[in-house]
């Protein structure tokens, strides 16, 4: 039987750790690139990792969300898609836009499948999908669908959601086998000091901020959630379900505290920013209006699911953050 699978977006932090667990565990991968010239810088991130008999299973082809082309001859005899790949936008876009942008690029993906004959599929989706209003302190499991009407939700969050729904609502039209991934904020080892993705804020923490916001992260090492992926390609008990993939949480400070106090040639402080400060920040800083919702969190979620159907571990988050930091490190990216 083949054991050929399809990994959306291989340039990405994400698809890269996917990527290297698939390979890891025999399988023959096809990774979708925007552009082909990419496949050397794939190539170079992953040969530390992978032995060069699991890097010649590897093969690239080109593909764009945001186009139908290529798709689906691409999937010919593979055996599931791992949609890790989202389009992030440019952070100048409507709602309207990134929803359409979201949606149609998850489309393109979920058409093609089905064309191809492909009936399984893992789709990386996001806690975003899975976020109540801020004042709430529950515990949520994957029951639980963000309210679009949630003020706090911003375009990206949204768009988030909306993929997610027209997916399911494909899978039921067309008997796809589906299963969602939902993750918080993903950091672990990069694998290229150019794709940096959610480890850039432990770098400013890493390079000393002189205010750091109080905001908590629930945090996904990347590793264990390539793989999740797989787990749940192989088991047939996660067909039809969602899987939420963080459920410890550090906030910005206490991150910043490990960081000063495992490297302390750094000299980093840790000042904690009062909370009325990024609201007003954010009215002229864009980086800082995506934090301004998490202020004063107080629910969590529940990774029990995973655990229980796949055999979902985690790394304990300050792990995560450590190791993180010592790859950012090692790239010389702090002065």
């Amino acid at each position: 039987m083949s054991k050929k699978i399809i990994v959306t977006g291989g340039t990405g932090f994400v698809a890269s750790w996917v990527l290297y667990e698939f390979l890891n565990q025999g399988y023959d991968v096809a990774t979708s690139l925007r552009d082909l010239t990419k496949q050397t810088q794939v190539l170079a991130e992953l040969k530390p990792l992978l032995t060069p008999a699991q890097l010649n299973q590897l093969t690239f082809f080109e593909a764009d969300l945001t186009s139908a082309e290529n798709w689906a001859a691409a999937m010919a005899g593979a055996v599931g898609v791992i949609h890790v790949a989202s389009p992030l936008g440019h952070g100048t876009e409507s709602t309207a836009e990134m929803v359409a942008i979201a949606k149609n690029g998850t489309l393109n993906v979920l058409q093609a499948a089905h064309r191809a004959g492909v009936q399984r599929v893992v789709m990386t989706s996001s806690q975003a999908a899975s976020t109540p209003t801020r004042d709430s302190r529950a515990t949520l499991d994957e029951s639980f669908w963000s309210d679009l009407n949630n003020p706090d939700l911003d375009p990206y969050r949204i768009s988030k959601i909306e993929a997610e729904k027209a997916a399911w609502q494909f899978a039921k039209t067309h008997d796809l086998a589906l299963t969602t991934i939902l993750p918080g904020a993903i950091f672990g080892p990069v694998l290229s000091p150019k794709n940096l993705s959610s480890n850039g804020i432990l770098l400013q923490l890493l390079k000393g901020m002189p205010l750091i916001p109080q905001v908590p992260l629930e945090i996904s090492d990347v590793r264990n959630l390539a793989t999740l992926h797989r787990l749940a390609f192989e088991n047939p008990k996660a067909i039809g379900k969602r899987y939420l993939a963080a459920s410890q949480t550090l906030t910005m400070p206490e991150v910043a505290q490990i960081y000063k106090q495992a490297f302390p040639t750094l000299k980093l402080k840790v000042r904690k920013m009062p909370n009325w400060l990024p609201p007003l920040l954010a009215k002229f800083i864009p980086a800082m209006r995506s934090l301004v919702p998490m202020l004063n969190r107080q629910y969590h979620h529940t990774t029990q699911a995973a655990a229980t159907d796949l055999g979902l571990t985690q790394y304990p988050p300050e792990t995560t953050v450590l190791d993180a930091a010592e790859k950012l490190l090692a790239y010389h990216l702090v002065s």
